[in-house]
C-alpha cells in the first residue's frame, strides 16, 4: 500500500494544482470573457467527444491493465508487441468514425437544432478533439503500466488545464478574435499534452513497435478479443452514464447550453473530491491486476478496504470545505448561478456514496466475473438515463442531480452485494461512521456559525476551522492508518529540516 500510497500523494499534488487553475478557468475566466452559451458549449463539446472516443477505444485500455502484467513477465522487450497492436486497432476505428461523421452530423442537428443552436454550428470539430483524447487515452493507459503515473496525472490534470488557461489569456487580450479560433485550437491541445507522455514510454524502452504477433498474443488473442469486445459495451456504457446529464441538459432543459455551464460549474466543484480516487486508481489498477493474478484475496482484501476509507475521509474533507463556501462562490458568479449550492449539496452525497464504496469497479473489471461489472454498468446507465431524461424536463436541472444520485445509490448497492457474496470482501468498518459522522458535523456547525458576515473573511476562518478540526480528530483518533502515517512522515520532514536550521 505505499507504493499505492506515494504515488497517489505525488499525482493528487500535480491534480489538485491542476484543479486549481481549472477553477481559475470555471469559476472566473470562462463567466468573465465568455457567454454562457459559449461556456457551456466548449463542456457539451468534449462530453460528445468522450462518448466517441471511448467507442473508438473499444474496450483496450481494459485489455492493457488486464493482460500487461503477462506480456511483461513473459515476452522479451524487444518482441512485446502489445503496444503496436493497440494503436493499430485505434487508428483502425478513429478511420471509420471519420467515415461515418457526415452521418452523425444530421443527428446532432435534430437533436441539439432547437435548444443548443451554436453546437450544431461547431459540431465538426468534436472529430478532431475525439482523436486527441483516443490517443492521450492510450498512452496513458501504457504510463500507468510502467508505473509512470505521477507524470501521466501531470500531463492530464496539470498541463491539459494550464493550456487551456493559456488559450482563454490569448481571447481575453485579444490575440485571438474569433470564437471560431478559440474552439479549434481547443480541440487540438490534447496532442500537446501527449508529447510529454510519448517522451516517457519511448524513455522507458519497455514496448517496442513491433507490429508482428508475439506468441503471447497468438495464445491469449481470442480470450482477449472476447474480454475487449464486452468492454467495448461497458466502456461505452460508462461514459454515457456519466455525460448524459449534460447532453440531456442541453437536448432537454429550457436554458440550453446555460443551464450546461451552470451544470458545468457544480459538476467541476464536486469532481475535486474525485482526484484522490483518480490518483489511487492509476496507482492501484495494477496492483489489482497483479493480485488477481495472484489470486492473492488477502492483498484484495487491504487494498478495498484501505482505498474506501481513505477516499472517504478525504472526500468527506473536500466536500465540508465546498459547501462552506457555497456563499462565496455565489458572491462571485451572481444569482444566474443561484442553483448551485442546492446542486453541489445533492452531486456531493452521490460522489460520497460512490467514491465510500471503494474500487469496486477495478476489482470486478479485472476479476473472472468481469461480466458483473458490464452488467451493472448496463444498468447504470438505463436508469441514469430514463431517470435524468423525466427528472430533468419536469424539475430542470435540479432534477438531474437528483436522478443522478438516485442511479448512483442503486449501482453501487448492487455491487457491493455481488462482491461481498462472490468474494466475501466488504470495504466498510465503524471507522467509516465515524469519518462521514465527523465530517458531517463540523461541516454543519461552521456553516451556519456567523462571524464577520463579510464573505470572504467568513469563507477563508471557516474554511481552516474546519480543516484543523477534522484533519486533527482523523489522526488523533487515528481512523485511517496511511493518513496518520503520512501525518507522522511529515511531521518528522519539517522537524528535520528545522533542525538542520
Amino acid at each position: 500500500m505505499s507504493t499505492i500510497r506515494k504515488q497517489s500523494i505525488y499525482s493528487s499534488l500535480f491534480t489538485y494544482a491542476g484543479f486549481a487553475i481549472g477553477a481559475v478557468n470555471i469559476l472566473y475566466l470562462y463567466p468573465t470573457f465568455f457567454t454562457p452559451e459559449q461556456f457551456g458549449l466548449t463542456r457539451i463539446i468534449g462530453d460528445i467527444a468522450l462518448i466517441f472516443a471511448t467507442i473508438c477505444t473499444a474496450g483496450v485500455l481494459p485489455i492493457t491493465f488486464k493482460f500487461s502484467p503477462y506480456y511483461l513477465q513473459h515476452v522479451p522487450k524487444e518482441k512485446n508487441d502489445m503496444m503496436a497492436l493497440v494503436f493499430f486497432f485505434v487508428i483502425f476505428t478513429c478511420t471509420i468514425l471519420y467515415l461515418l461523421f457526415p452521418y452523425i452530423q444530421p443527428w446532432a442537428i435534430r437533436k441539439f437544432g432547437s435548444k443548443s443552436p451554436d453546437l450544431v454550428n461547431y459540431f465538426n470539430l468534436v472529430y478532431p478533439l475525439t482523436v486527441s483524447i483516443v490517443f492521450f487515452s492510450i498512452l496513458e493507459s501504457f504510463t500507468w503500466i510502467i508505473k509512470k503515473t505521477i507524470i501521466s496525472n501531470f500531463a492530464k490534470e496539470f498541463l491539459q488545464r494550464l493550456l487551456i488557461t493559456v488559450l482563454i489569456a490569448l481571447w481575453a487580450f485579444g490575440v485571438i478574435t474569433q470564437f471560431e479560433v478559440f474552439v479549434s485550437l481547443y480541440a487540438y491541445l490534447f496532442f500537446a499534452s501527449s508529447i510529454v507522455l510519448i517522451i516517457v514510454i519511448y524513455r522507458s524502452k519497455i514496448f517496442a513497435i513491433r507490429f508482428k504477433p508475439s506468441s503471447l498474443t497468438k495464445r491469449l488473442g481470442p480470450i482477449m478479443l472476447r474480454f475487449g469486445s464486452a468492454y467495448f459495451l461497458s466502456a461505452i456504457l460508462n461514459v454515457i452514464a456519466k455525460t448524459n446529464d449534460t447532453l440531456i441538459i442541453a437536448s432537454q432543459s429550457a436554458g440550453g447550453l446555460v443551464d450546461a455551464a451552470i451544470f458545468t460549474i457544480a459538476t467541476y466543484m464536486i469532481t475535486i473530491m474525485d482526484v484522490p480516487q483518480r490518483s489511487m486508481i492509476s496507482a492501484a489498477t495494477p496492483q489489482i491486476a497483479i493480485a488477481w493474478k495472484d489470486n492473492d484475496i488477502a492483498k484484495l482484501d487491504r487494498l478495498y478496504k484501505k482505498t474506501a476509507l481513505n477516499l472517504l475521509i478525504i472526500a468527506s474533507g473536500i466536500m465540508g470545505v465546498i459547501i462552506i463556501n457555497t456563499p462565496l462562490l455565489l458572491h462571485l458568479l451572481g444569482p444566474t448561478y443561484k442553483l448551485l449550492p442546492t446542486l453541489m449539496l445533492i452531486m456531493g452525497f452521490s460522489k460520497l456514496i460512490d467514491l465510500g464504496t471503494g474500487l469496486n469497479s477495478q476489482i470486478l473489471q479485472l476479476s473472472k466475473h468481469w461480466k458483473i461489472d458490464l452488467f451493472t454498468n448496463m444498468f447504470f446507465v438505463v436508469v441514469s438515463i430514463i431517470l435524468n431524461y423525466y427528472l430533468t424536463r419536469n424539475y430542470g436541472i435540479v432534477g438531474t442531480a437528483i436522478g443522478g444520485l438516485i442511479a448512483i445509490v442503486c449501482f453501487n448497492l448492487i455491487r457491493f452485494i455481488y462482491i461481498k457474496k462472490i468474494y466475501a470482501l466488504q470495504p466498510f468498518s465503524w471507522k467509516n461512521a465515524i469519518a462521514i459522522s465527523l465530517a458531517a458535523l463540523f461541516t454543519a456547525v461552521l456553516f451556519f456559525l456567523p462571524l464577520f458576515h463579510q464573505v470572504w473573511i467568513d469563507a477563508i476562518l471557516k474554511s481552516i476551522a474546519f480543516s484543523i478540526l477534522f484533519g486533527s480528530v482523523i489522526i488523533k483518533m487515528n481512523i485511517s492508518q496511511d493518513i496518520t502515517e503520512l501525518y507522522r512522515a511529515l511531521l518528522q520532514k519539517i522537524l528535520t529540516i528545522r533542525g538542520r536550521n
